[in-house]
């Protein structure tokens, strides 16, 4: 027997993907067949996630640590709509992913059969429409492989982002021959696009002269991080990183200036100065307001700015720029590196090693805090004792909330040599800035790369909200370390209503004990409530070894996260109201 469900297995199995993170239930029941056909043959499983948004982090993750495509599916109804967040968060972060939903028998649309999905009922083709980059309703079981071919090419293309499926049960379950699939899968390359001559000249031009350039890496710059180092490194330019960039340079690298926008560094914002660079290069970067510092018109957004991306989408707000180039970063990169006879190889660029406790060129908020071991937990000294003590191939996440707030600003990267350029360790979901994002993705990065630890650290009120999916690295022994960051409390919420004079109101949560809550799962746990009950687990070790582990940090919830820029947008929206 061989159903479209297998048919679309097959097709994955040809792009590489391990798993499909999802939650069965009726309407899914065909493609859940063709799953445990897979699985016997030793193909493509499923990972049964606990809620569907966890499912679509999940398939997040394991996009971001495989850089193939993620692949998530629900069942109809309440299914989809709850695979909503975790698509649309995906998409505000161009993550590559094929989401299948579930559809009644297309006879059946319209009578009001049970979680009925469909045009006439609660209309979630239509829901994912704003969220995704292909969108459809298979209606006919012959649509099915073109419309799944042109989905994936949408999901991988240079404006990557999740495609959707909505599949009637009776098409899923349509039989076919068995040596159906032929088709070609060419339109799945990422193409590089190279600039055209005319634009090359033209960033010549700019750059060669200038005395003092800045460059800006954003998340699209991955591939070409190495080339831009070394040239920095050539001509002594300053570099900083956006929030979503971080992880692409070594925090101790001699001309690092730190992350630049929410959450970022006074010593990053002082490098896009005037006084301190003719030009800024932003690269693979939108203009958004977290890679802006909330659109500062003194630092990126000026007529200094040259704008460079394989993206489209990242250069639709450059209206102030200079220039603006739709190319590959790495192709126009390497012509000019060429003209000024840089050597494509460079052994200072790859391997930046510092006695320093704390990067010199990055000037943090509170660098005291970095190593205060007094009463409760400091999150300024979680996160430099953290990135300190972790293995250099540790995957970490931050979550929404304080957690990114303090890991954007005080987690110190260190890239190994051998680390590919375009491998970034250190993840946040900015995009969309979904609570309990880094749960359910730290889970599909661990099952990509298992091999490898992955430590997650989000808040009190995140796990409270998908805490469960940790069930699933207990079941399927994924290497996570999970740090709660205890403080009874909505910590960003209740800071934000603080720094902007709101009322006081709505954050305060119960003072739970996570590490029972873990060890009543069967997980690993701990709590801890200083830092020298911290230093005396042994991090290293838990990392060494399958399995998750939970511990629940008691912080000091009256430490201020760096909201600076956030706050500056919030406040100045509130008296332009007034």
């Amino acid at each position: 027997m061989f159903e479209n469900g297998d048919l679309i297995l097959r097709y994955l199995e040809r792009l590489g993907v391990e798993y499909v993170f999802g939650v069965p239930g009726g309407s899914i029941e065909p493609f859940y067949d063709a799953l445990a056909r897979s699985e016997r043959r030793g193909g493509i499983r499923t990972i049964t996630a606990r809620h569907e948004t966890g499912a679509a982090f999940m398939a997040e993750g394991y996009a971001r640590e495989t850089g193939r495509i993620g692949v998530c599916c629900s069942t109809a109804g309440p299914g989809a709509t709850n695979l909503l967040t975790g698509v649309a968060s995906a998409y505000a972060d161009g993550i590559p992913m094929l989401v299948i939903t579930a559809q009644t028998a297309l006879d059946r649309f319209g009578q009001g059969s049970l979680q009925e999905t469909s045009c006439t009922g609660i209309h979630t083709v239509e829901m994912f429409a704003r969220c995704t980059r292909y969108n459809t309703l298979v209606s006919h079981p012959a649509q099915l492989e073109t419309k799944l071919l042109q989905a994936v090419s949408h999901a991988v293309s240079n404006q990557p982002g999740p495609a959707h499926l909505a599949i009637p049960l009776d098409v899923m379950r349509h039989r076919i021959p068995d040596n159906v699939i032929d088709g070609a899968l060419n339109a799945f390359t990422n193409h590089e696009v190279a600039p055209s001559e005319r634009f090359i000249q033209s960033a010549l031009g700019e750059l060669d002269p200038a005395k003092k350039v800045t460059l800006v890496l954003g998340e699209g710059a991955a591939e070409a991080s190495e080339l831009l180092i070394r040239i920095a490194e050539s001509r002594r330019w300053l570099m900083v990183t956006t929030p979503r960039g971080k992880g692409l340079i070594d925090s101790f690298h001699p001309l690092y200036r730190g992350v630049f926008g929410f959450a970022g560094h006074d010593s990053a914002t002082d490098a896009l100065k005037v006084e301190n660079a003719d030009r800024v290069v932003a690269i693979g970067t939108a203009l958004d307001e977290v890679s802006t510092c909330g659109w500062d018109p003194t630092t990126i957004l000026s007529d200094r700015l040259i704008h460079i991306s394989n993206n489209p989408a990242h250069l639709s707000r450059s209206t102030m720029a200079r220039l603006v180039v739709l190319g590959s970063p790495k192709v126009l990169f390497e012509s000019l590196a060429k003209v000024w006879s840089i050597r494509p190889t460079s052994q200072a660029s790859r391997s930046i090693s510092s006695d320093e406790r704390l990067p010199v060129n990055t000037r943090l908020d509170d660098p005291d805090k970095c190593f205060d071991r007094s009463g409760r937990i400091k999150s300024q000294a979680l996160m430099t004792y953290m990135s300190r003590i972790c293995p250099l191939d540790t995957r970490v996440l931050m979550d929404t909330g304080n957690s990114f707030l303090w890991g954007i600003h005080y987690w110190n990267v260190r890239r190994p040599t051998n680390m590919p350029p375009e491998i970034n360790h250190f993840h946040i979901g900015l995009g969309f800035a979904a609570m309990g994002w880094a749960i359910g993705t730290s889970v599909g990065m661990a099952a990509a790369g298992r091999q490898h630890p992955v430590v997650c650290f989000t808040g009190d009120g995140s796990y409270l909200m998908s805490g469960q999916e940790l069930t699933i690295a207990l079941q399927e022994n994924l290497n996570i370390l999970m740090l709660v960051l205890n403080d009874a409390s909505l910590g960003m919420v209740s800071h934000g209503q603080k720094l902007s004079g709101g009322e006081q109101v709505a954050t305060r949560l119960p003072s739970v004990d996570f590490s029972m809550m873990a060890r009543a799962l069967g997980v690993e746990s701990y709590r801890v409530e200083s830092m020298e009950q911290l230093a005396d687990l042994d991090i290293t070790e838990i990392l060494s070894r399958p399995g998750p582990c939970l511990v629940d940090v008691i912080v000091d919830g009256d430490q201020v996260p760096p909201l600076g820029s956030r706050m500056k947008v919030l406040t100045s929206s509130i008296q332009t109201d007034k």
